[in-house]
This record gives C-alpha cells, sequence and structure tokens, in this order.
C-alpha cells in the first residue's frame, strides 16, 4: 500500500506469489513490544479491516521498526490508508472505457533531469478520471523511453556552454532510433491488436524529441498529452475551470514564394526578430502567439489551453497547405512549453505536411537539430 509494489507477483521468477503481509496499524496487543500497542483502542476490534494494512515484507518491517515509530503513528498510518482506499474506490468506479495506455520520455532538459516515475504519471492519470492500463508486455510500467542513457546525452547538457553540432546531430540520431524502438515495438503492436485504445503522454526531453514523438503519435489513437506546472511541481493537469488561453497564427512577414519558410511559436517565451538566423531572415515568416495574454512558462494552466494551441498550429498548417503548395520545408523555431512541443509533432501529417526542421537554442543561438517528415518531391 505504501509503496504500490504488486504483490502478487515475484519479481525475480516471474510467478504469481502472494507476497503482501497483514499489518496491524494499532499493536495486536497492548504488550510494549506490540507497535504502537498502547493506543487506547478496544482489543476486540484490533483484528477488524480497519485497522489492517496489506504491505510489501520491507514496508511491513519499517512501519513497525522501533526507531521508526515516531514517524510511522497510529493518526499517520489511518490517513495514508484512507487515501489508498479512496483511489481504491475512485479507480474501480471507472469502466474498462477510461483505461489509458502511459507513455513517458524521460531524458534531460538543460542538463537537468525530473521525477517522472510510473507512480506520478498514475496520479495525474487518475485525477483525470481514467486509470493507467499496464499490460503484461509493457511490465506493468507502461510504455517507458528511457534517453537518461542515450550517447552523448551527457554532453548535451553542455551544449548551451559549447556548441558541437557535430555531436548533437549524432546525439540526435541515436536518441531518434530509442524512440522508434519503443513506439514500434511497444506502442504500435498494442494499438493495432486494439490492447492500446487511448493513449496518454508525460515527456520530459530536449524540444526536439518531444516534437519527434508527438510526430509518431498519429490521430487513430485519442491521446492526452500532460504537462508538469512548475508553481505546483506536478503532472496533474488544474480544474477546468480556470481562463483558456487561445492563441492566433498569422503572417509578420512576406518572402519569395519559394519552397521554405519560417513559423516562430511563442508560447513560454518570446523569440525576438534579430535571434531568427541569419540565412532564414528573408523567408515568409508566420507567428503563433497567445491572444490577449503574455507568453510565459507558465501559460497552459489547463488542458484546454494546449487543445487550443494545437488547434491553432493545425489550421496555420492547413492554411500552408491550401495557399503555398510549393513549400517543402517549414524551419520551426519554438519557445514552448514541454507538452506544446507534443502537440506541435502531434499537428504535423508527414504524407500531407511539409518537413519540418525544428531548431534549437544552443550557446544563445537558434540552430537547425532534428528534421522531422520528409521533404516533399
Amino acid at each position: 500500500m505504501l509503496c504500490n509494489a504488486y504483490l502478487l507477483e515475484g519479481a525475480m521468477s516471474g510467478r504469481t506469489l502472494p507476497l503482501g503481509e497483514v499489518a496491524h496499524i494499532v499493536g495486536q496487543s497492548t504488550d510494549p513490544r506490540s507497535p504502537r500497542g498502547a493506543d487506547p483502542m478496544e482489543k476486540a476490534l484490533r483484528d477488524d479491516a480497519d485497522n489492517l494494512m496489506l504491505l510489501c515484507a520491507q514496508q511491513h518491517m519499517e512501519i513497525d521498526a522501533k526507531a521508526a515509530l515516531d514517524v510511522f503513528t497510529v493518526e499517520w498510518l489511518r490517513g495514508v490508508k484512507q487515501e489508498h482506499e479512496d483511489r481504491v474506490r475512485h479507480l474501480t468506479a471507472l469502466g474498462p472505457e477510461r483505461a489509458t495506455t502511459v507513455v513517458r520520455m524521460v531524458g534531460s532538459v538543460h542538463g537537468n533531469s525530473v521525477e517522472l516515475s510510473r507512480e506520478t504519471a498514475a496520479k495525474a492519470v487518475t485525477a483525470g478520471h481514467r486509470f493507467p492500463l499496464y499490460l503484461e508486455s509493457y511490465t506493468r510500467h507502461g510504455v517507458e523511453i528511457d534517453l537518461r542513457h542515450t550517447p552523448g546525452e551527457q554532453a548535451a547538457a553542455a551544449w548551451d556552454a559549447e556548441p558541437a553540432a557535430e555531436a548533437s546531430r549524432h546525439y540526435y540520431r541515436q536518441a531518434t532510433k530509442v524512440i522508434d524502438d519503443v513506439v514500434q515495438n511497444r506502442l504500435r503492436p498494442g494499438i493495432e491488436c486494439d490492447s492500446v485504445q487511448h493513449v496518454s503522454v508525460f515527456g520530459f526531453a530536449r524540444l526536439p524529441l518531444l516534437v519527434y514523438l508527438g510526430s509518431l503519435l498519429d490521430d487513430t489513437v485519442p491521446t492526452d498529452v500532460f504537462q508538469r506546472h512548475r508553481h505546483e511541481q506536478s503532472w496533474v493537469w488544474p480544474a477546468e475551470s480556470g481562463p483558456v488561453t487561445e492563441f492566433a497564427a498569422h503572417p509578420v512577414q512576406t518572402g519569395p514564394d519559394g519552397d521554405e519558410a519560417v513559423v516562430v511559436v511563442n508560447v513560454s517565451g518570446v523569440i525576438a526578430p534579430y535571434e531568427i538566423p541569419q540565412e532564414l531572415s528573408a523567408l515568409r515568416r508566420y507567428e503563433v502567439s497567445p491572444v490577449g495574454a503574455q507568453a510565459g512558462p507558465d501559460i497552459l494552466r489547463c488542458r484546454a489551453s494546449l487543445r487550443r494551441l494545437e488547434e491553432t498550429v493545425r489550421m496555420l498548417l492547413a492554411r500552408l497547405e491550401r495557399e503555398a503548395k510549393s513549400l517543402r520545408r517549414l524551419h520551426v523555431l519554438p519557445a514552448v512549453p514541454l507538452s506544446a512541443a507534443v502537440a506541435l509533432g502531434r499537428a504535423h501529417h508527414p504524407q500531407v505536411h511539409p518537413q519540418l526542421v525544428i531548431y534549437e537554442r544552443l550557446a544563445g543561438s537558434y540552430v537547425p537539430t532534428l528534421e522531422v517528415g520528409q521533404v516533399r518531391s
């Protein structure tokens, strides 16, 4: 209950085994050696379900350790038990149509990583009235894309201090291979056999990789994308009662009717015109930005705001498809939250839209780091 360990399967043997232990909140007896046994609870009530918890052996030993009794008090254990039971009641009230397959991608951003465990994702998912479906083939951890040990990941943390174009290209080649492998060999088979009917995406990695992941998550399966909120230090979307931010896309610079254009996405910050790379300065340029609000890191305060942003990007791509049929490449400079990068990738259709060239700010300059989709012929 405390560690959320699965107590019906051995981690080493993989066999079904009863590994849980029944623990008493108030000790079974009033003997001084009985943990928390001095509580005034009647002895006849001490074996009732209300006074029992199911724990793994290690947690059982820890809560009953004499040196830790001041931490694991009766009041604390009752509160944890109540919270767990409320969560179970909530989950069991959800029908099978509320199941979701969790996809977690974990890397580093500017040398920093973040806690994004299975339990963290499960909490965010259940807050949205769904429950995580951990299939046997997914080892009960959902679909995890771990980039932290990708060759070049540690060096990537230093790119801001020392540009290394070739090293960055090598890193992104390796990272996209990891993403491709997990999506093609773990997520896709589940979709094809109808085991995966809804997806919940959690991503903490460099923006170009999040865009790339989003591009692999097409519209064939309903998908929710989650955002890490700085203020709350949480992945739970706040209630939908707050204000919804609208977004708009508009041209900011005319240019030759060639096969390339630029899209600047100002959501979590603003990319100034002088920051546009010199080689892009003469191209047609479009901008996506919030309406009636300032760009900032916490602008996506509710799920509806993210949906509005994705809709705006889709409408821009559709407009370009109608009005600029010669376009073959879009240079994208994103100043966006992590969830918006995934949404940006999801809005792109590789068979319909121009190739996206995703830029990243390295050593104070925006440089192309990753291409999404193929150049149209």
